[in-house]
């Protein structure tokens, strides 16, 4: 069973217009449009996941390498 890309709804094929509709918000697309349309919206999720996971690399080092600084700095 297909998900509505938009509202996360139950599609269900009709077969007088040949797409699917969202049985929750009226989305009606054909197969090849909802497939592309989830395509789109994984690969945005999947770019959105690498620059969160980047950001958080930089603030863990920056983190690390202030608090090697400061260790640094006691020390002396």
């Amino acid at each position: 069973m297909a998900r509505c890309p938009e509202c996360a709804g139950t599609m269900k094929f009709d077969p007088k217009s040949s797409r699917q509709v969202c049985q929750r918000c009226g989305l009606a697309v054909s197969r090849a449009e909802l497939d592309r349309l989830w395509d789109e919206q994984r690969s945005s999720f999947r770019e959105d996941d690498t620059e969160r996971e980047k950001s958080q690399r930089r603030r863990d080092y920056l983190d690390w390498w202030l608090g090697k600084k400061g260790k640094d700095k006691r020390k002396k």
